[in-house]
């Protein structure tokens, strides 16, 4: 036990003006907010992918499940994946994770859903780069949005060229 001349005694919780504070803001401002509804938008995307994907593996009959059923369960592991950090990204920003998928568009037919995945991807792609724009100044958050984007840029490259090669030119 120590004398109580402001040394802490055992169990006792430090009072908060002997926190260092963090550089960000309590309230967010502005800025921030408009960072937060960008990456608020990509959450609500990727958690449409991690649906429609899963349930385009699990839609998938005939020769084709065996092709791409790993190629959909991969994708939405990956979209997954990219929520969980949206959200803890939103969090450490100060805001809250959104609980709404954008629109989860259905398709029973391998060309329809390749065509619905190519159509979420570059939407997704073009809401990460708005939210990048909107990450001014706060480097390891761009950073992490350029891994992104890198990503979502190839997934945009490859469901093209498969919606090419399922859906030849005329």
């Amino acid at each position: 036990m120590t004398k109580k001349n402001g040394n802490q005694q055992r169990g006792q919780v430090i009072s908060s003006s002997r926190v260092p504070s963090r550089t960000r803001e309590a309230v967010p401002g502005p800025a921030v907010n408009e960072l937060l509804a960008r990456l608020n938008y990509v959450l609500s995307l990727e958690y449409a992918g991690l649906i429609q994907y899963l349930q385009q593996s699990c839609l998938l009959k005939g020769e084709d499940r065996q092709d791409f059923a790993p190629f959909f369960a991969t994708s939405s592991n990956e979209a997954h994946l990219h929520a969980q950090n949206l959200g803890n990204k939103i969090v450490s920003l100060g805001g809250t994770p959104t609980t709404t998928p954008a629109m989860i568009r259905e398709a029973h037919h391998l060309d329809e859903m390749l065509l619905a995945d190519l159509a979420l991807e570059r939407e997704a792609l073009d809401a990460y780069i708005r939210a990048w724009e909107a990450a001014e100044g706060r480097l390891a958050l761009r950073f992490w949005l350029e891994d992104v984007i890198r990503d979502e840029q190839l997934h945009v490259d490859e469901l093209e060229k498969l919606t090419t090669s399922h859906n030849p030119a005329p």
